[in-house]
C-alpha cells in the first residue's frame, strides 16, 4: 500500500470494436494506454484490471488479477495487439458482461473495494444500454464514458444514460478534463489535491512493494525519467538508504535495522508489518514542488513463534528506531514539502519498539533560519497552543491490538516573520509499561493549562536518558517551506534536504 498514491480499485475497461468506430480504433487504444493504464498501478493491492471488447457480441479478454497479464507492461503489450472487430454495436451486452464480472465471486473482484467501468464508444448501440447501466449504478459502480468521435456523430445522450453523471462523459470538447475526474479514484497525489486540466503526474504510483522477513523492496514508475534521487526520509546522506534515478523505473531495497525501516509483528501473530517513508526527489541536488513523499507499508506473512515474540519483547533498546514526520490531511497520508499558513498538518511520532513499550514526546523545538523555540516542555506538555497542543496518546489505549500505535497531533501551520522554512525537533523517551519504573505514571503527560505565557527561546538539551525512562532519542522532521499564501508557492526549487539526528 502506498498511502496517498495508490487506492484499491477494481477497474473494467470496455472498448467498442464495432464498425462505427473502426476508423478511430487505434486512437482508442492509444487513449487507453496513455490516459488510463499509464496513470494507474496494476497490482493485486492497488488497481485490479479487466478488459472487454465488443461489437455484436462481447469478449472478456482477461479478468481481475490475471496471473499472466498482471502488471502495467503486460496490459499495455496486450492492448497493442487488439484489432477492430467491426460488426454491429451491442453496448448493452458488454455492460451485462461487466456486471457479471463485478458480481462473480470467482472473478477476483474484491469486497469493499470501489468498482469502476471506463467504456470507449461513440454510442449508437442497437439496443439501449440504460437498463444495464442502472443496474450497475445500483451496485455503486462508477461509469466513465469516453468518445473520440466529434459532434454531432457521437450519441452523447446514450453516453450520459450509461454514466448517469454529466461529469463522467468525455468528448473531444472536454477530454482535457479526464484525468482530473479519474485520478482521484486511483489516488494520484494526496487526498484534497485539486487537479487542473491536462494534469501531468510525474509519479504514477508504486510498481511494486515486496517484503521478505528482513527487507522491503520498493519500485516506482514515473511519467518522465527520474534524473534525481529516491531515499528514505531523513537518510539522504546514507548510501544504503538512497539510489540514483536515470530512467522511468527506479527501485531500492531497505533492510531491517537501517534507514528508519520499522518492523512490527501484527497482533494476529501471522506476520510482520513494515513501514517506511520514501522521498522521490526529481532534481539530483535540491528539493522541488514536483517531489513527493510516500508512506510505504508492506505485510510479510509468516507465523510468529512465541520464541520470536520473546525476542521482540526483549529487543535491545539500542536497536529501536523512532521517527518524527509531518503529514498532510491525516497522520497516515502524504508527507508535505511545503504548506500554507493556516493549513492543517499532522505531527506523528512513531517507534518500532515492542508492544510493552510506550513513549513520551517532550522537549520539542521549532527552528527556522533565525529562531529556535521550545514548544513542548520536558513533561510533554504544550507551552503555547497556537504553536502546538499537547500530543495525543490515545492510540496507546483505545485499541492498540487493531490499529497502528503512534503519538500524533494536528497543527495549524505558522511561520516566523522573515523566515521561510521551519523544522521540528523533539526527544522521545521509552518506558517499559510492564515494569515498575516511575515513567508509567508520566504517559500520557498530566498537563495543567496555565503555561501559555512560558514560551521562550531555550537551548536544546543533549539526548540524555530522561530520569525514570529506559532510553531517550532525538528525532527531527524534514524541513517544510511555509508559504504566506498560494501566490507565493514557488514553481522553482525551494530548499535542500535536512537530516535528523537520532
Amino acid at each position: 500500500c502506498i498511502r496517498g498514491s495508490d487506492k484499491p480499485l477494481d477497474l473494467i475497461l470496455i472498448i467498442d470494436s464495432s464498425e462505427s468506430v473502426s476508423h478511430l480504433f487505434d486512437e482508442q487504444i492509444r487513449f487507453a494506454v496513455e490516459r488510463i493504464v499509464q496513470n494507474i498501478n496494476i497490482h493485486p493491492d492497488a488497481v485490479r484490471f479487466a478488459l472487454i471488447t465488443y461489437s455484436g457480441q462481447a469478449h472478456i479478454h482477461f479478468k481481475f488479477n490475471d496471473q499472466q497479464i498482471h502488471n502495467n507492461s503486460a496490459v499495455i503489450q496486450y492492448l497493442n495487439t487488439l484489432k477492430s472487430i467491426k460488426g454491429t454495436t451491442s453496448t448493452h451486452i458488454a455492460l451485462h458482461q461487466a456486471y457479471n464480472l463485478l458480481t462473480d465471486t470467482d472473478s477476483e473482484a474484491r469486497q469493499g473495494v470501489k468498482k469502476m467501468i471506463i467504456i470507449l464508444t461513440d454510442g449508437h448501440s442497437q439496443r439501449s444500454p440504460v437498463d444495464m447501466a442502472l443496474r450497475l449504478k445500483n451496485k455503486n459502480v462508477e461509469t466513465f464514458a469516453v468518445t473520440l468521435t466529434p459532434a454531432p456523430y457521437a450519441d452523447e445522450s446514450e453516453l450520459l444514460s450509461m454514466t448517469q453523471n454529466t461529469d463522467h462523459v468525455f468528448t473531444p470538447d472536454n477530454l482535457e478534463d479526464f484525468e482530473s475526474k479519474f485520478l482521484p479514484f486511483i489516488g494520484f497525489g494526496c487526498i484534497g489535491v485539486n487537479l487542473g486540466p491536462n494534469p501531468k503526474p510525474r509519479i504514477r504510483g508504486a510498481t511494486d512493494v515486496i517484503c521478505d522477513k528482513s527487507s522491503v523492496t520498493f519500485t516506482v514508475r514515473t511519467q518522465r525519467p527520474m534524473i534525481g534521487l529516491m531515499y528514505a526520509q531523513q537518510y539522504h546522506d546514507d548510501t544504503k538508504c538512497k539510489t540514483d534515478g536515470s530512467s522511468r523505473e527506479i527501485s531500492i531495497t531497505f533492510y531491517e535495522g537501517t534507514c528508519g525501516l520499522i518492523k512490527t509483528p501484527n497482533i494476529q501473530l501471522d506476520g510482520y508489518v513494515f513501514n517506511i517513508t520514501v522521498i522521490l526527489q526529481f532534481h539530483p541536488v535540491i528539493i522541488t514542488r514536483a517531489d513527493q513523499g510516500l508512506s510505504v507499508s508492506c505485510f510479510h506473512q509468516r507465523s510468529v513463534s512465541q520464541e520470536e515474540i520473546g525476542r521482540s519483547s526483549i529487543k535491545k533498546l539500542s536497536d529501536i528506531e523512532c521517527t518524527y514526520r509531518l503529514h498532510r490531511f491525516a497522520p497516515d497520508q502524504c508527507v508535505p514539502l511545503d504548506a500554507k499558513v493556516g493549513e492543517s498538518l499532522y505531527h506523528k511520532w512513531e517507534c518500532d519498539s515492542p508492544p510493552n513499550y510506550h513513549y513520551l514526546v517532550h522537549d520539542c523545538f521549532v527552528k527556522s533560519e533565525t529562531k529556535n523555540t521550545l514548544i513542548i516542555d520536558s513533561s510533554g506538555c504544550e507551552i503555547d497552543p497556537y504553536f502546538l497542543e499537547t500530543p495525543d496518546y490515545s492510540k496507546f489505549f483505545e485499541n492498540p491490538k487493531k490499529y497502528p500505535v503512534y503519538v500524533f497531533k494536528e497543527m495549524s501551520v505558522f511561520k516566523f516573520p522573515g523566515d521561510g522554512n521551519i523544522a521540528f525537533k523533539c526527544q522521545m523517551s521509552l518506558c517499559d509499561m510492564e515494569s515498575n519504573d516511575p515513567c508509567k505514571a508520566m504517559i500520557p503527560p498530566r498537563c495543567l493549562h496555565n503555561a501559555t505565557l512560558r514560551l521562550k527561546r531555550e537551548i536544546e538539551k543533549p539526548a540524555k536518558i530522561k530520569p525514570g525512562f529506559a532510553t531517550t532519542l532525538n528525532v527531527e522532521t524534514r524541513t517544510v517551506n511555509v508559504l504566506e499564501n498560494e501566490s507565493t508557492r514557488p514553481s522553482t526549487p525551494i530548499s535542500g534536504p535536512q537530516s535528523a539526528s537520532h
